[in-house]
């Protein structure tokens, strides 16, 4: 009998071993304790998808050579864009780096590429920011509804 109880628990311990936890719940990344600004700096981003007002996915219309650009939130106040293989420019350097930041480490608001942008949500997997501001369409102004999608790298 105490054969078989230790031949159960060494394959429980050894499954468990095998599955590996990594900080995940179920497939996802778990960001349980971490404030926003963490979970912006846990890994790299990459952009999936930007709508405007129209709620057309413009992620088409981004040029090639930005659409497998990466970015880094390397510290709490600068973001690196890696330019990955394609460059818009081949004189181009393979990153740079921009500001960004937050009021606070877990305000919902952060300001990113000159622009402040609410964090309408955000997982280990994905971020989603939104801004709402007012365009001139030839002496119209008008508000103007962006969204930005980042997923994990």
């Amino acid at each position: 009998m105490k054969k078989i109880i230790f031949s159960i628990s060494s394959v429980v311990v050894l499954f468990s071993a095998s599955c590996g936890s990594e900080g995940t719940k179920g497939g996802a990344i778990d960001i349980s304790g971490k404030t926003k600004q963490e979970v912006f700096m846990m890994h790299t981003w990459d952009l999936s998808s930007w709508n405007d007002s129209s709620s057309q996915d413009n992620y088409d219309n981004i040029e090639a050579c930005m659409k497998d650009d990466f970015y880094s939130f390397i510290s709490t106040s600068q973001v690196e864009i890696n330019r990955a293989t394609l460059k818009c420019d081949p004189a181009e350097k393979p990153t740079q780096k921009f500001a960004w930041s937050m009021v606070s480490a877990n305000d919902p608001q952060v300001t990113l590429f000159n622009y402040t942008w609410d964090i309408a949500s955000l997982t280990g997997e994905q971020i989603v920011l939104r801004r709402k501001y007012l365009y001139n369409f030839g002496g119209t102004t008008e508000y103007i509804y962006s969204k930005v999608v980042l997923k994990k790298h």
